[in-house]
């Protein structure tokens, strides 16, 4: 029965989701859980699975969410590309030089586990959002759609 109340919370997340994404990015074209594709909550909570455990409330499980996010996207482009992205991101990072480090670090670890599992998926995140349920959280993403070509 539980399981079941889950269902109809996630839907009217996902609904709330899927609205305010739409209001915000009207010319864009972005999926939610096509049945044909990857399941891009999915995809991010694999990416995330060994680094969860860390993160025990939900600030700190929504920054966890948003750096996979940002490692997942930064993982599309170039070496180039990559190093450029990830220099301006840490110019503008607040906190300690252990911070900075530190999420330096979880980012890399992030974007070598996102090649590994999905090598394929060219997919953008354009947003992403975490819900507190209680006794866990619940992760909504809002992507762009697959390259058919495989191109970055």
């Amino acid at each position: 029965m539980t399981k079941k109340k889950k269902r109809v919370a996630d839907i009217s997340l996902m609904q709330e989701f899927a609205k305010q994404v739409k209001t915000e990015h009207k010319n864009m074209k972005f999926l939610f859980n096509v049945k044909s594709e990857i399941n891009m909550s999915d995809a991010i909570t694999r990416l995330i699975e060994p680094f969860k455990d860390e993160a025990t409330d939900y600030e700190s499980f929504r920054g966890l969410v948003a750096l996979a996010c940002i490692a997942w996207n930064t993982s599309l482009f170039s070496k180039e590309k990559q190093e450029k992205i990830l220099g301006e991101m840490m110019d503008v990072y607040e906190g300690s030089i252990e911070d900075q480090v530190d999420a330096f670090n979880l980012l890399g670890e992030l974007m070598e586990r996102k090649r590994k599992l999905f090598p394929n998926v060219s997919r953008m995140i354009v947003e992403h959002k975490v819900t507190d349920r209680g006794g866990d959280f619940h992760i909504a993403i809002a992507s762009t759609l697959e390259k058919k070509d495989g191109g970055k």
